[in-house]
């Protein structure tokens, strides 16, 4: 399934130029919420290589979108049924009938997801200080503040950072390659579908290695390249590779609006980003699973299929002892 990190509706990121990726330009930074204590670091200044903290765009051109994409839109709208409120966390018919209308109405999918997510976590959160990673409007970070976390939100979306702080909760302009914390400052990271959307994900690992104390806990997901939805906008081209997609892509249906490979997108392997975790010194990787399906825990066990099989992966870590 797609990003979640989501924002307004009809909410992708701006397609920039490499110039623009890579500096912070902090003058344009909303106000953080972050509480001061958690912060001794001075990241203003530093170069941000990722291209993974674009704005996003508040707006779609209907006009160029496929007609499989408009078609996927109108089965979306016809199909969603959603529970009434109240009702608990989704079903996975009621999620995967919102998410053929994410694209138009991203809200009710990202909503029911993150609440459903957060009824099945595998880790504790009441009264834990959880790091949310590319926290888009705060979705996750809400559920986790209802399960009885602190939670503290970062997003290189201005529009993100203030409406989750609208939503009550501390939030700030970071960059996830250069996090504005202290070693040590969080119980739990939780980062949802954000991998994909930077070229340096060592570097998050690492950054998450280092705000984690001994014993917490790491979950981490993201949008596998060869799963059903790995390209993004221009799934499913991107079963032809990623630079070979985008040109048929564009060829045939012009630049996408959004999620542009290798600008805003880069393909991300379940092998990959497995071995960075397993190299890591100072996490333990607990299990690795398809996070839709995770009864099926077998596939991520097995090379190639994995990549192909599991629609979203999820990794669970540990923070080993200093």
């Amino acid at each position: 399934m797609p990003d979640d990190r989501r924002r307004p509706p009809r909410h992708h990121r701006l397609d920039r130029t490499p110039a623009d990726h890579n500096m912070t330009d902090t003058s344009a930074n909303p106000a953080s919420t972050l509480p001061p204590e958690l912060s001794d670091r001075d990241t203003t200044g530093e170069v941000v290589r990722d291209g993974w903290g674009a704005d996003r765009a508040s707006g779609l051109d209907d006009e160029r979108w496929s007609r499989i994409q408009r078609a996927r839109l109108r089965l979306g709208r016809w199909l969603a049924r959603p529970g009434p409120a109240g009702s608990g966390p989704a079903s996975k018919r009621e999620l995967f009938f919102l998410f053929l209308s994410e694209e138009d109405d991203p809200e009710p999918f990202y909503v029911k997801l993150a609440e459903r997510s957060i009824a099945d976590f595998r880790f504790p959160l009441p009264g834990r200080r959880v790091l949310d990673l590319g926290a888009g409007p705060g979705y996750y970070s809400r559920a986790m503040r209802e399960a009885g976390a602190d939670v503290v939100a970062i997003d290189l979306g201005s529009e993100n950072v203030r409406r989750a702080a609208d939503a009550g909760i501390a939030a700030g302009y970071a960059d996830g390659t250069v996090l504005p914390f202290r070693d040590q400052s969080f119980d739990g990271v939780l980062c949802s579908n954000m991998l994909e959307h930077t070229p340096t994900p060592e570097r998050i690992f690492a950054e998450i290695e280092r705000v984690l104390r001994p014993g917490g806990w790491a979950w981490v997901s993201w949008t596998n390249w060869y799963s059903p939805w790995g390209g993004h906008s221009i799934s499913p081209m991107h079963f032809f590779g990623p630079r070979l997609g985008t040109r048929l892509y564009v060829g045939l249906f012009g630049p996408p609006d959004r999620n542009m490979p290798f600008t805003t997108l880069w393909p991300t392997y379940i092998g990959r980003m497995m071995r960075l975790a397993e190299q890591s010194t100072g996490l333990r990787l607990l299990d690795a699973i398809p996070r839709y399906y995770p009864t099926q825990r077998w596939i991520v066990r097995v090379p190639v299929l994995r990549e192909f099989a599991t629609w979203n992966c999820l990794l669970l870590m540990e923070r080993t002892e200093a």
